[in-house]
C-alpha cells in the first residue's frame, strides 16, 4: 500500500506545454552559449549532443565545460520573472490535497526556483520537504542518492513511496534501484519502445490520473 509521494516539479505538477519549459531551456541554451562563446544553434546542439552523458545540463557545464559559478547559472535559467510563463492551475491544491498522502519534492531546479513555483499555487504547505539540486550536491537525479537520501530524510521506505517524474531518464534511475516510478507524459512525448525500456510502475497522462493507483 503506497503511504508517501515523492513528485517532481517542473512539467509534473503543471503541464509540460506550459510558457515556462520553453522559457526554462531557451534561457539554458542562451547561458550555455554565452559561456562558451558561440551562437545559440550551436549550443541547442551541443547540449542535445552532451546531455544524454550526464544527469543534468549543470552537470555537463561544470563537469566539461569549466562552470564554476553556479549562481550565474541559476539567476540566469530561473529569474523571478519566470513566474509569469506559469499556468493558472485553480485546482491543483485541491487536486493534491485529494490525494490524502504524505509528500515531498525531488527536484533538479533550484531551491529558489521550487519555492516561488509552489507559492505561486499556493501549495508550499504541502510538502513536507523539498530536495532540490542544491542540496543534493548538484548532482540530484537520476543519481541513486538522489532518491535514497530523499526517502531516509522523509522516514519512508520504497516500497511504500511512489516517485511521479516526466522525465524517462529519472524515472530509469528510480526503477533501476527498485522503486515504483510514475511517468506523467501528458505529451505523449515517448514511444511504447522507450517507456518499456524503463520499467515504469505506471504511466498517466495527467495528474489527476494518480488517484487510480493509491
Amino acid at each position: 500500500m503506497i503511504s508517501y509521494l515523492l513528485f517532481d516539479l517542473d512539467n509534473t505538477l503543471y503541464p509540460s506545454t506550459s510558457k515556462i519549459d520553453h522559457g526554462i531551456t531557451t534561457r539554458m541554451i542562451q547561458f550555455i552559449a554565452d559561456h562558451l562563446h558561440i551562437s545559440f544553434s550551436e549550443a541547442e546542439n551541443l547540449r542535445k549532443k552532451e546531455l544524454p552523458k550526464y544527469g543534468t545540463t549543470l552537470e555537463w557545464l561544470r563537469s566539461s565545460e569549466n562552470l564554476k559559478d553556479t549562481d550565474a547559472y541559476f539567476d540566469c535559467v530561473h529569474p523571478e520573472t519566470e513566474l509569469q510563463e506559469l499556468p493558472e492551475i485553480p485546482h491543483l491544491r485541491e487536486l493534491l490535497l485529494s490525494f490524502k498522502l504524505p509528500m515531498s519534492l525531488l527536484t533538479n531546479s533550484p531551491l529558489r526556483h521550487a519555492q516561488r513555483v509552489i507559492e505561486f499555487y499556493n501549495i508550499q504547505d504541502l510538502f513536507l520537504h523539498i530536495f532540490d539540486i542544491e542540496k543534493n550536491k548538484l548532482r540530484g537525479k537520476p543519481y541513486p542518492d538522489a532518491y535514497t537520501s530523499a526517502l531516509e530524510i522523509s522516514g519512508f521506505t520504497m516500497d511504500k513511496t511512489l516517485f511521479v517524474d516526466d522525465h524517462l531518464k529519472y524515472i530509469k534511475g528510480y526503477s533501476e534501484i527498485g522503486g515504483k516510478a510514475v511517468l506523467i507524459d501528458d505529451k505523449k512525448h515517448y514511444t511504447p519502445e522507450q517507456i518499456e525500456k524503463t520499467s515504469p510502475y505506471a504511466v498517466i497522462h495527467k495528474l489527476e490520473e494518480l488517484s487510480n493507483l493509491l
